[in-house]
Order: structure tokens, then C-alpha cells, then sequence
């Protein structure tokens, strides 16, 4: 099998512990450029802080698109153009909240603001959301009610926390038509829980491009580091993780490569687009 294009998660994969792309994993990003390989980035970011990280590591020229959100926006990234995009219904987000209420949990509000502008909103800070919220503080607004939200582009919601608190949240939702994923925090504080609608991923943002790139998901190497990285990288012909992902993502694909930290992206891109 040829593969010719690649996936790559962002934190804990493409990036190493301070959040910095090391020289390695340019290295191989720019000799995907130069032999015509697509990168898309699948991220669970939203665009505010992934365009704050292209223009700050730079790494504007060496990805062509972006999966953000977990599959809720799709970008081409040379004209910051949006692909693809759907929208949270408010009636869901309305449903999660009255879910949470026993648990005395609230969720953090995302939305896509393609030109900044507040994006972050939250009305009580549940658990460990506000380490989210002061690292957001800028983009972020008080709500006194959820319906609030009407009239904004919601993609997605979140909650930071214990490992414990949030798996209890998680099986609270696990019965309304949602997709949950229960990730480790590279930055943030404790844990996340992301929420996004029913058969909205990382998965349905890759299959969406590749019909941009004129591919299939069989020729498509992907790496990752964690929960929310699982369905694409089950799905797609070659897969990767890092070292330092969970059991559960290692124990899913078919080969495990360094770190972040070390290079592992460049692991993956010279095995399968090697140097002529």
C-alpha cells in the first residue's frame, strides 16, 4: 500500500512538553512540503488558539489543513479558508447542561470566531474550568443562561477536571446523541472532557478532506496521542501513536513511535514518505 497523505495531532504528538515544534518534526514536515504530501493538522483546538500557534512557532507553509474542534471546522490554512463547519444545536448544548445539573457540573461553551472576539463562555467555573477560562481570559464571557448562546456558531463543549469526575460526567451523557472523548491535559489543568454532536470527530473531519485531497482514508498515515484521536486512527491505512499516549491508543494502532518530545511525527513521515 502507497500512502500519500498525512494526519497529525497536535499536542503531546506533533508538539513537545513546552509546546514548541522541535526541529526534528520540522525537518519532516518541510520535506512533506517539498515531495507534494498533504498535512492536515486534527486537533481538538479551536481557531483562536491554533492560529495564535501557526503564526507563533511559525508553522504557516508546512500543514495545508486543519481539522479543529475535533471535526467541527475544517480549514484550509493557506487562505484561512473555511471548508467544512457545523454547528453544536443549541437544543443539545440545553440538553448537556440539564444532563450535568445533578452532578453540580457546568460545561465551558466554544465557538468559532474566525476574526477573535470572545469565544469561551461559561456561567459557573465547574471543577477545574478555571484554569481554562484565566489561560483564556481575553477571549472568554460571563453567561447568566446557556440560551445566551443562540446566536453563536457553538462547536463544542468541554469540561476540566479529576480523571474521576469527568468519567462520571461522561457516562451521565452516554445515553444522548453525543460523542465524548475523556483526554489528558498537555496545558490545561487535570483532565478535559470534549463533547461534540453524534458522528462528529476527528474521523468525519478527515473524511470530509479527503475528498479535498482527491485520497481515501486507506492511504492516509495518521498519528496520535489520545481518546479523541481513536476513531480516526482506527480508521485510517497506516497509524501511529506516541510513546506517551494512553494503553487504549497504543494498544490500537499499528505501530508506537517516539514522543512528541522526540521526534515521533518524523518517525512516522520517513518511514512512509521516504527521501528518494
Amino acid at each position: 500500500m502507497e500512502f500519500d497523505w498525512f494526519i497529525t495531532d497536535i499536542d503531546g504528538t506533533l508538539l513537545d512538553n513546552e509546546n514548541n515544534l522541535p526541529a526534528i518534526n520540522r525537518e519532516a514536515l518541510l520535506h512533506c512540503r517539498n515531495i507534494g504530501v498533504p498535512v492536515v493538522l486534527a486537533t481538538g483546538r479551536r481557531w483562536t488558539t491554533l492560529e495564535r500557534l501557526l503564526d507563533r512557532l511559525p508553522l504557516n507553509g508546512l500543514a495545508d489543513y486543519a481539522i479543529l474542534n475535533n471535526g467541527m471546522v475544517v480549514k484550509e490554512l493557506k487562505t484561512r479558508t473555511v471548508l467544512y463547519r457545523e454547528d453544536f444545536p443549541l437544543e443539545s448544548t440545553l440538553e448537556v447542561v440539564k444532563a450535568l445539573a445533578p452532578l453540580n457540573l457546568d460545561p465551558i461553551a466554544l465557538t468559532y470566531r474566525p476574526n477573535g472576539g470572545p469565544d469561551v463562555f461559561h456561567r459557573r467555573l465547574s471543577l477545574m474550568n478555571g484554569d481554562f477560562v484565566a489561560k483564556n481570559m481575553e477571549y472568554s464571557q460571563l453567561l447568566e443562561d446557556y440560551n445566551e448562546l443562540h446566536d453563536k456558531s457553538l462547536v463544542e463543549l468541554i469540561l476540566l477536571g479529576p480523571e474521576s469526575a469527568l468519567a462520571e460526567a461522561q457516562k451521565t451523557l452516554q445515553d444522548l446523541p453525543l460523542e465524548t472523548a475523556l483526554i489528558r491535559n498537555t496545558f490545561y489543568a487535570g483532565y478535559m472532557l470534549e463533547i461534540t454532536p453524534l458522528h462528529i470527530s476527528k474521523l468525519s473531519g478527515a473524511r470530509y478532506l479527503a475528498g479535498v485531497v482527491g485520497s481515501s482514508l486507506e492511504r492516509a498515515v495518521g498519528i496520535g496521542d489520545s481518546a479523541n484521536d481513536l476513531p480516526l486512527l482506527r480508521a485510517v491505512g497506516k497509524s501511529f501513536a506516541v510513546n506517551t499516549a494512553p494503553a487504549e491508543v497504543r494498544e490500537s494502532v499499528h505501530e508506537v513511535v517516539s514522543s512528541g518530545q522526540n521526534g515521533g511525527v518524523a518517525e512516522a513521515i520517513f518511514r512512509h514518505f521516504p527521501c528518494d
